[in-house]
């Protein structure tokens, strides 16, 4: 088995091969201690991957004298630092708990969920053949990202990647 170290060497010379095992090796501890910070599972998911975004994208700058485990550790402590700031910095209007409810049979409720419902359609719409392709097949048909990966011939790490990143576009439009 290959040393975080050598997968990253590997990484630098744009091996995606090497993302994938470090994203296999790490994925899990990392998800684990952003939880600890974010109390949110799927958040915690996304700032993991992000970090490993944010690390291939910047595999030329690493140095071999850090080990890879405080690498990641710092990369998805200021992701998750910097997502705890962006929540407090939005309106508490805007937070589930401060919106009244709503009868379900009133025209308000209806015209609310309708206009929700065609607003994600909308986004949805919006994104590139290949983007749209890859969020059915991982959310409405559940495929693996094993099976996304055989089908678009990309590895698993980028299949991870590109869905976080569509992720994070289709949320940017939920911000009201």
């Amino acid at each position: 088995m290959e040393s975080d170290r050598e997968l990253m060497e590997r990484m630098k010379a744009d091996d995606t091969d090497a993302l994938e095992e470090l994203i296999l090796r790490w994925r899990e501890r990392a998800e684990s201690y952003a939880v600890s910070i974010l109390h949110d599972p799927h958040l915690a998911e996304d700032a993991v991957l992000e970090a490993f975004a944010r690390i291939y994208a910047a595999r030329a700058e690493y140095e071999t004298r850090y080990t890879f485990s405080t690498y990641l550790y710092v990369i998805v402590r200021r992701i998750c630092i910097s997502e705890l700031r962006r929540a407090r910095r939005r309106p508490a209007l805007w937070g589930q708990e401060a919106l009244p409810e709503l009868p379900a049979d009133s025209t308000e409720a209806e015209y609310i969920t309708r206009w929700e419902r065609e607003s994600r359609i909308s986004r949805l719409a919006d994104l590139d053949g290949d983007d749209r392709r890859l969020l059915l097949g991982f959310s409405l048909e559940g495929k693996s990202t094993r099976e996304l990966a055989g089908e678009t011939g990309m590895t698993e790490g980028q299949v991870r990647v590109r869905l976080h990143r569509i992720r994070k576009r289709l949320r940017k439009g939920d911000d009201r």
